[in-house]
């Protein structure tokens, strides 16, 4: 498996001299790192140690002016290489690459302590016991500490031991199937074209596919691939890995910019975050103070919002929302670190919880409600994965991202659990099955969301059936409005026959027109007047004259009182059947006959016959040609 290591520690204590010893390669490309003799951008090589065990290092500048390069080397990283010049010991950088180290939360490293050989034994010793003692309380408590000194050789096989050791103990690196690689350099070959690297996490990438870059979304198309100088069709995860690109120029694409399979990532401008004031930090993180954010290889300008607290004090963390500057392409449970950039100092970092939070968070209810969601969503993590964020399973955390979204997409699940969509659709299935979650077409909801949002539809339909008795129902597309992701719970409900589909309208399966007493005594009217009239229509102004309004006739109509045989004309429904049957007496067996035979034989006059005709001409009972007409056959 291979792993990548990053460098770390003060301007000048031979990082990339004890690189360039181990891999045989100068990682200082730039001819002003060679004139200078300090690295200012970052350098890479590679070797195989004792074990047979691949390294690429990541060489990071130490000066402090160029901690933002550092800053873009050591995010993917999963080992720590830490170079304290024995001859100078502990230095101001020294401090700010462990605090760095700490919290991108780099549990592995190895520490080298340099240029022995200008020393004596007794301030070897010295220097030695400051730097075990610096490193306790951080995530590299216990490194190995080397004795080394780049240009004779002395304890280079001693460093590689510690190396392979160290890195025996680094967990596999998951492959959630939501490949990342953020971008540290672009740069251009000459018959090649565009060319990345970086380094991979999340997932495989293979040659010859689409990908895109953000945050711009530009669809590019991965041509080649090489890590540690060979061509490979294939990169697992935690590698460093360089990737020709075609479709894109090196002037489209920075550093900072991320690599992704497409419609697995998004940007985001806002992020909420549980955040730690470094313990040495000159002041409290506040909402008025100027800060840089640094994830993986990018960096943007950032406001600070407290959610828990005024300010998160030095020593101290809080749950933060960040508001960025440009946006960002963060993973659930992403290192992130923190710069003030007046004092040009780290001051703190800590662990992305939600880059896609809802809305917006004003006044102190809404903090604590926020406050709650963000600590709930820690509790299930830490139950589930004990603290570790290579588990590959987030369950708990899906969970979480329903009960506060509710109806969410399935194609928007990836991105707000930081998974892959197999993985992610394992874990809707899982919770399904334990009846915690529901699962509609697009959507997924968790169980007291489904429930609430089934109860809010038929409540709606409900309400509209005693607000509006007369009504066959409530139009179905109010139904699919009165809750988010309403359509699906109208389907479901339909399938479960808790509603029915009445035309347009959706009703309860008991509901049916229901008549007050005026009402009924009103149908009555217009039942004796059919009866009296023989085949004759009404029209709305008859029907008007005898206490029917138009939700009243509309409602008549459905009850089979009434059928409507054009706009504004009815017949009674017995009576339309005795039309019918009269007819087929009249002229059998596919016998023509013209509107005014039609006239004479119902008995009735033209105002009423020519409707009626044209009714059961829509309707298919009669087919007719041209001045005359016959009738359909019987079924």
């Amino acid at each position: 498996m291979p792993h990548v290591i990053g460098t770390a520690g003060h301007v000048d204590h031979g990082k990339s001299a004890l690189v360039a010893a181990l891999t045989g390669t100068d990682p200082d490309r730039l001819a002003e790192e060679k004139a200078r003799g300090m690295t200012i951008d970052l350098g890479f090589a590679w070797t195989s140690l004792p074990s047979g065990r691949e390294v690429g290092f990541v060489d990071v500048p130490g000066h402090e002016r160029f901690v933002h390069n550092m800053l873009a080397g050591v995010g993917g990283v999963d080992c720590a290489l830490f170079v304290v010049d024995a001859s100078e010991g502990w230095r101001p950088q020294s401090t700010e690459h462990l605090a760095i180290l700490d919290l991108l939360g780099i549990a592995t490293g190895v520490v080298a302590l340099s240029k022995v050989d200008l020393v004596d034994a007794a301030t070897r010793e010295r220097v030695a016991a400051e730097v075990a003692a610096r490193l306790d309380g951080t995530t590299l408590r216990g490194a190995a500490i080397v004795a080394t000194a780049a240009p004779t050789g002395l304890g280079l096989d001693r460093l590689r031991d510690a190396l392979d050791d160290a890195l025996g103990r680094v967990p596999e690196p998951p492959d959630r199937g939501r490949p990342r690689l953020a971008v540290d350099r672009v740069f251009s070959v000459r018959g090649s074209g565009t060319v990345v690297t970086g380094t991979l996490t999340g997932g495989r990438l293979i040659s010859d596919i689409t990908a895109e870059l953000l945050p711009a979304g530009q669809r590019v198309r991965i041509r080649a691939l090489q890590s540690h100088g060979r061509p490979v069709t294939r990169a697992e995860p935690a590698v460093r890995l360089a990737v020709n690109l075609a479709g894109v120029a090196t002037d489209q694409i920075e550093r900072g910019d991320v690599l992704v399979l497409p419609d697995q990532w998004a940007p985001c401008r806002v992020a909420d975050c549980r955040l730690r004031c470094l313990a040495g930090a000159p002041s409290p993180l506040r909402a008025r103070g100027a800060y840089l954010l640094y994830a993986g290889a990018a960096e943007t300008a950032v406001r600070l919002q407290p959610l828990d607290a005024y300010e998160v004090r030095p020593g101290e963390e809080a749950l933060v929302r960040l508001h960025l500057e440009r946006p960002l392409v963060l993973d659930v449970l992403e290192a992130v670190v923190l710069r003030d950039s007046g004092r040009d100092e780290t001051v703190g970092g800590g662990l992305v919880l939600d880059p896609f939070p809802l809305g917006q968070v004003h006044g102190t209810a809404a903090r604590v409600r926020r406050a709650e969601e963000l600590e709930a969503r820690e509790t299930a993590i830490r139950q589930e994965e004990g603290g570790s964020r290579a588990a590959l399973e987030r369950v708990g955390l899906l969970e979480r991202v329903l009960a506060e979204r509710g109806a969410t997409a399935l194609a928007d699940l990836p991105r707000l659990v930081g998974a892959g969509p197999a993985a992610v659709g394992g874990m809707v299935d899982a919770v399904v099955r334990a009846g915690r979650a529901v699962r509609s077409r697009s959507l997924a909801w968790s169980k007291a969301d489904w429930q609430a949002a089934e109860s809010a539809v038929i409540g709606a339909v409900g309400r509209h059936h005693r607000d509006e008795p007369l009504a066959p129902g409530l139009p179905a597309q109010a139904a699919r409005q009165a809750v988010r992701g309403g359509a699906e719970v109208v389907e479901a409900l339909l399938a479960d026959g808790q509603l029915v589909l009445d035309g347009p309208a959706v009703r309860l399966p008991g509901h049916g027109v229901q008549l007050d007493s005026v009402q009924q005594a009103v149908r009555a009217r217009i039942e004796t007047a059919l009866a009296d009239g023989g085949t004759a229509v009404l029209s709305e102004a008859d029907l008007a004259r005898l206490g029917a309004d138009r939700r009243l006739t509309a409602a008549l109509v459905r009850q089979g009182v009434l059928v409507t045989v054009a706009s504004g004309l009815h017949l009674g429904g017995g009576v339309l059947e005795q039309a019918v049957a009269t007819l087929h007496r009249a002229f059998p067996d596919g016998r023509t006959f013209t509107a005014a035979e039609a006239k004479e034989a119902l008995g009735t006059t033209r105002k009423t016959a020519i409707p009626l005709l044209e009714h059961l001409d829509r309707n298919g009972v009669t087919l007719r040609f041209g001045d005359k007409r016959r009738l359909a056959n019987r079924e």
